[in-house]
């Protein structure tokens, strides 16, 4: 009966949570959360997976459960606890556990429990990616992954100032005329353009909505030292080297392992291993090198920060405000893509078979003679209006709302 009362007493305590985190505004993934039986929620810390969670909770009719994984950790229970007492709630119905990554096993005790209860829907969060590879193979098939990214450029205009803009597609035959109703729809209702990006690279992680971006420095902490440290892959020495490692990552436009493995005084394999964990930890992801239409893994890869606001709070700590400027363009750029790849000269990126280019306002064709390609030729660049003489040239407002 302990056992049972304390369910009990953590549903009610994670109910009046997710009264106090329930909003109207719902992101653009929130109908993902139909999609299968078992939904794993996961990405950076901060985007609203908790949220997410509360509002679908809330959504729901009929029986449901809540539960926090930190708290059930603390009072020495797991899922396995759970399954020998759900009969006592009920058998149809939903599951929600947020930060199901605190307890140990989850995802075979979470197996079991679906099989067991093959009627409840179960929906869980967890901090990162780094210790979900495992929970892949043991779920695979039963469950959905999904990724929550910081907001995209209309989510934020929705949530901050309560606009909608036209969605601009990039892949439509007609690019300029395409664009062209975008750039007239959001001229018409955003005042200050300039002003509302700067804003959306400083907030695009929800919430840093309500607290200063300063607080991106404790949320690395937490991610350093319980998401990764947690996973016991690394030492105590090791892990007071990821600070350094954001800093060189943040300072550089290319990485060389070895140059970071000498600076940092650890073995090369070290290194891999430590940003392949930072991408786990979903902090930063990785662009391949582009060669005859194909990434060569074995090439070292150019390091982007999963949101620009990091590369800058990272930076603006470290004195270089200008190089913050110029490098989280990039950031920007790529925060929602798939599959992008960087190029050694010439040209910045290849997405989705098209060549981009990013920059300001004095970028022009040149910037594409150095390589022979057959797709479609973009700059990307701070402004206001479209240019279409010689290369198509696009203001990232148009780009961003693409997504």
């Amino acid at each position: 009966m302990e056992t049972i009362q304390f369910f009990k007493e953590e549903k009610y305590l994670l109910e009046e949570l997710f009264k106090d985190k329930n909003q109207p505004f719902k992101r653009e993934i929130y109908p993902q959360l139909n999609k299968s039986n078992i939904i794993i929620l996961y990405g950076l810390r901060g985007t609203g997976k908790t949220t997410l969670l509360a509002q679908k909770y809330l959504e729901v009719k009929g029986d449901r459960l809540a539960l926090h994984g930190e708290h059930l950790n603390m009072a020495g229970y797991t899922i396995k606890d759970l399954i020998s007492i759900q009969k006592h709630f009920f058998r149809e119905g939903y599951l929600f556990i947020d930060e199901i990554t605190k307890l140990k096993n989850w995802d075979k005790e979470l197996k079991v429990f679906s099989d067991m209860y093959p009627k409840i829907r179960i929906i869980v969060t967890g901090s990162s990616a780094v210790n979900l590879q495992e929970a892949r193979r043991t779920l695979a098939r039963r469950a959905v992954f999904i990724n929550l990214k910081p907001l995209t450029f209309n989510e934020f205009l929705e949530l901050k100032h309560n606009i909608k803009i036209r969605k601009f597609n990039l892949f439509s035959k007609d690019l300029f005329t395409e664009a062209m109703k975008t750039e007239l729809d959001a001229r018409d209702k955003l005042k200050n353009i300039n002003e509302i990006i700067l804003e959306y690279k400083e907030m695009n992680i929800p919430y840093l909505l309500e607290k200063p971006t300063s607080t991106i420095l404790d949320l690395l902490q937490r991610i350093i030292y319980e998401d990764i440290g947690g996973t016991s892959s690394f030492n105590e020495e090791v892990l007071s080297k990821f600070w350094p490692l954001l800093k060189l990552l943040a300072l550089s436009e290319k990485i060389s392992y070895d140059a970071l493995a000498n600076d940092l005084n650890v073995g090369k394999g070290t290194i891999i291993k430590m940003i392949d964990y930072l991408e786990k930890a979903s902090v930063i992801h990785k662009a391949q090198i582009y060669k005859k239409g194909k990434s060569k893994i074995r090439k070292e890869p150019k390091v982007l920060f999963v949101s620009p606001v990091i590369r800058m709070v990272l930076l603006d700590l470290l004195g270089e405000k200008e190089r913050a400027i110029r490098l989280s363009k990039e950031d920007l750029f790529a925060m929602h893509t798939e599959e992008l790849y960087y190029l050694k000269t010439g040209p910045d990126f290849v997405w989705k078979n098209t060549l981009f280019e990013i920059g300001g306002q004095n970028k022009d064709l040149k910037q594409f003679k150095e390589i022979d390609f057959k797709g479609k030729k973009i700059i990307v660049f701070e402004g206001v209006e479209i240019q279409n003489k010689d290369v198509f040239k696009l203001p990232f407002y148009i780009f961003l709302s693409h997504f």
